[in-house]
C-alpha cells in the first residue's frame, strides 16, 4: 500500500493516541498538532496528504485551521471530528471544503471506511496527477523534437537528444529504433540506435524477423498498428528479447516514409505496466515525426511535422504567431472550447479569459515565457457558450536560428471534472443525490452517536421505517421521472415534520428512515406516527396529475427493542412489513410492550 502523510489535529492526547494506532496500517509517517496554529504550522512545513481535525481546541479551531489551509490549498484531503448536532458547524465545514466527517468515539469499522475512502482518494489523485504530467511532457518533448529536427540540416545529429528526451518524459528505461534492410527484403532490421539506462542489458545489432520468429510482428507494423504489453502478453522468442534488454513491458510504434514502411522505434521500461492509450497516441506522432524528418532533411515538410504533434493529441491545442495572434487549433480545442478556427483565427488567446484571473496572474506567465520560453500550470478560462472551465495548460516558446520567437504553442486538457469532484464529494458523501436526505452513511453515523448519547444520559429514541404502499404500478403507469418526483415530495414532506434535529434518510428505492433523539414523551412519537400516516391522506399533485400514495410504517424503540443500529432498524423493518401484512397504509410498533420500559424512562427524566 503506497504510503501517505497525515496530520493529526487534536488538543486531547488520548485521541491523538487511538488516531495513531488505528492509522498504522495506512502510514507510518503522523505529524500531531494540539491546536489549530500548530497544525496549520505543520501543514506548510509537510504538507501532509490527509488533515484529521477536532473542532473545539484552543488558539485556533478546527474550522479556523481548515479555513486557512484552503486558501493554501483546495486539494488537500480533511476530515473533521463532529457530533452531528450542530448543523450549522455541518454547513460551514462543507462550505469550506471539508472532504468527511467523524463521530467520537472512532467506531473502528466506519473509521476504516472513511480512512479507506481518503487513501483511495489521495492515491488516485496522485495517480492522475502523474498521469496528466507524463502526457504533458511527452507533448513538449514532442514539440521540441518537431522543432530541433526542423533546425538541422540532418536530423540523426539531433536524433540521439531527443530521444532521450523522449524516454525520460515518458518516465521509460529503454528507447531504441531499427531500420529495415531493403535488400533482405524488409526482412531484417538494422540497430540505428539504442538507449538504455540499465547498464547490464544488452541489444541486438540486427533483428531476423522470420528467424527469431517475428514475423506476427512485422505483419502488424506493415498494417501501420503498434505493438503494446508486457512479458506475460508474449511467447518465448519476443520473452526473450525482453529479458535481453532488461525490461518487461514494450511498445514497438512503426515508422513509414512516403507510405513505405520504414522501420520502428520501440520503448521499454522495467516495469510490467502498459501505457495508457492516450500516451500510445501521443508516441504514434513521435514516430510519424521520425518518419516526417527522414523524408525531409530540408525542412521542406515543417507543416505537416507541426501537424502532426497538435492534430493527433487528444488535448486541446492553440498556435500563436510571434506577435500572440491565434493561426491554428486543433479538434480537440474545439470540441472542448466550443470555438471553431473561423472564431478564433488572428485573434489574441485573450478570447478565453474568465475574468477569474488579474493581471498579475498573466504578468508571472509572461515572465516565466520570457526568461525559460516554457509555462505549466492550472488555469481557468471560458467557453463559447459561457461555461467556466479548468484546464491544465502548458505553453512552449519557438524561435527561429536568430533567437526570435516565432510562435507559441499551447497545449491543455481540460480537467473542471476533477475539480467538481473533489467540490461535491462531501456532500455526496453524506446524501441521496435525488432527494438530498441523508444517505445510508450518515444515517448510520448518528445513529452510533444517537445510540452512544442515549445510553450515556439515560434517554430513549425511535427508528421509523416507511415502505411506500404500491410504489412500483405508479413508476409502470407514470414514468420513473413521474416517480421521482413522488419520492422528493415525500422527503420534503417528512422533513416538515419532524424537529430540525431529527433526521430523515432515504434508505433504499422508495423506503424512508427516520431517527428520533431525545424522545420526549411517548405521545410524541405517536403524533409524529399518526402525522406521517396522514401524509397519505392527500393525493401528491404532480404536473396536474393528483396520485394517491399508501405508506406503511414501523416503529422501533431504543433501549426496548434493540441496542446496536442494526438492531433497531431491524426491529422497525419487520414491524413495518406487519402493517403491510395487515393491510397497508397503517403503523405497527416493533412489539405490543415495547413503550414499557422506555415510558418509564421518559418519565422518571421528566
Amino acid at each position: 500500500m503506497e504510503k501517505l502523510t497525515i496530520l493529526i489535529v487534536d488538543d486531547d492526547k488520548t485521541t491523538t493516541s487511538i488516531l495513531n494506532h488505528m492509522l498504522y496500517a495506512y502510514t507510518d509517517n503522523i505529524l500531531t498538532a494540539s491546536d489549530g496554529l500548530e497544525g496549520l504550522r505543520l501543514f506548510k512545513e509537510h504538507r501532509p496528504d490527509i488533515i484529521l481535525s477536532d473542532i473545539n481546541m484552543p488558539h485556533m479551531n478546527g474550522l479556523e485551521m481548515a479555513e486557512a489551509i484552503r486558501k493554501i490549498d483546495e486539494h488537500v484531503k480533511i476530515a473533521i471530528f463532529t457530533d452531528f448536532e450542530k448543523r450549522d458547524i455541518l454547513l460551514k465545514a462543507i462550505e469550506l471544503g471539508v472532504n468527511q466527517f467523524l463521530s467520537k468515539p472512532f467506531a473502528s469499522k466506519s473509521f476504516s471506511k472513511t480512512i479507506q475512502q481518503l487513501h483511495s482518494e489521495v492515491i488516485e489523485k496522485r495517480r492522475v496527477n502523474r498521469e496528466v504530467r507524463r502526457q504533458q511532457n511527452i507533448l513538449h518533448a514532442i514539440n521540441e523534437m518537431s522543432h530541433n529536427f526542423l533546425q538541422q540540416s540532418d536530423w540523426m545529429k539531433a536524433l540521439y537528444q531527443e530521444m532521450q528526451n523522449l524516454k525520460e518524459a515518458s518516465q521509460m528505461s529503454c528507447i531504441f529504433i531499427y531500420q529495415n534492410e531493403q535488400e533482405n527484403n524488409n526482412l531484417s532490421a538494422e540497430k540505428l540506435l539504442y538507449i538504455n539506462d540499465n547498464r547490464e542489458a544488452k541489444s541486438k545489432k540486427r533483428i531476423h524477423y522470420r528467424k527469431h520468429h517475428f514475423m506476427r510482428w512485422k505483419n502488424k507494423l506493415e498494417k501501420n498498428l503498434s505493438i503494446n504489453g508486457n512479458k506475460d502478453d508474449y511467447d518465448k522468442s519476443k520473452t526473450k528479447l525482453l529479458e535481453l534488454f532488461k525490461i518487461n513491458s514494450l511498445l514497438i510504434l512503426p515508422i513509414f516514409v512516403k507510405d513505405q514502411w520504414w522501420g520502428f522505434l520501440g520503448i521499454g521500461d522495467e516495469h510490467k505496466e502498459t501505457l495508457e492509450a492516450t500516451n500510445v497516441e501521443m508516441l504514434g506522432t513521435a514516430a510519424s515525426i521520425i518518419g516526417a524528418a527522414i523524408d525531409n532533411r530540408n525542412n521542406l515538410k515543417s507543416l505537416q511535422m507541426s501537424s502532426a504533434v497538435y492534430e493527433h493529441t487528444m488535448d486541446g491545442v492553440l498556435i500563436t504567431d510571434g506577435h500572440n495572434k491565434i493561426v491554428h487549433v486543433n479538434d480537440a480545442f474545439v470540441e472542448i472550447t466550443g470555438y471553431t478556427l473561423d472564431d478564433v483565427q488572428g485573434k489574441n488567446p485573450k478570447i478565453l479569459k474568465s475574468g477569474k484571473h488579474d493581471r498579475h496572474f498573466y504578468q508571472k506567465i509572461w515572465n516565466q515565457l520570457s526568461l525559460n520560453g516554457y509555462w505549466q500550470g492550472e488555469i481557468t478560462n471560458r467557453k463559447k457558450n459561457g461555461e467556466i472551465y479548468i484546464e491544465w495548460l502548458s505553453i512552449n516558446a519557438i524561435q527561429n536560428d536568430q533567437g526570435q520567437i516565432e510562435n507559441f504553442i499551447g497545449i491543455f486538457s481540460d480537467v473542471t471534472h476533477h475539480r467538481k469532484d473533489a467540490d461535491n464529494q462531501a456532500y455526496l458523501a453524506t446524501h441521496d443525490p435525488l432527494t438530498g436526505l441523508s444517505n445510508r452513511l450518515l444515517f448510520n453515523d448518528r445513529l452510533e452517536h444517537a445510540i452512544n448519547h442515549a445510553e450515556r444520559f439515560n434517554k430513549c429514541i425511535s427508528i421509523i421505517f416507511c415502505d411506500l404502499d404500491n410504489f412500483k404500478p405508479v413508476n409502470d403507469t407514470y414514468g420513473h421521472t413521474m416517480g421521482d418526483e413522488i419520492l422528493k415530495h415525500i422527503g420534503t414532506s417528512l422533513q416538515d415534520i419532524l424537529r430540525k434535529d431529527d433526521t430523515v434518510c432515504r434508505f433504499g428505492g422508495d423506503e424512508f428512515v427516520i431517527l428520533l433523539e431525545d424522545l420526549e414523551s411517548f405521545e410524541y412519537l405517536d403524533e409524529i406516527l399518526q402525522r406521517i400516516n396522514q401524509l397519505t391522506h392527500t393525493p401528491c399533485v404532480i404536473e396536474g396529475n393528483a396520485i394517491s400514495i399508501g405508506m406503511s410504517i414501523g416503529a422501533s424503540i431504543y433501549p426496548d427493542d434493540g441496542e446496536t443500529p442494526e438492531a433497531l432498524i431491524k426491529a422497525a423493518d419487520e414491524a413495518m412489513y406487519r402493517a403491510k401484512n395487515s393491510g397497508k397504509n397503517r403503523m405497527e410498533y416493533s412489539r405490543l410492550d415495547s413503550t414499557t420500559y422506555c415510558l418509564k424512562k421518559m418519565e422518571s427524566s421528566a
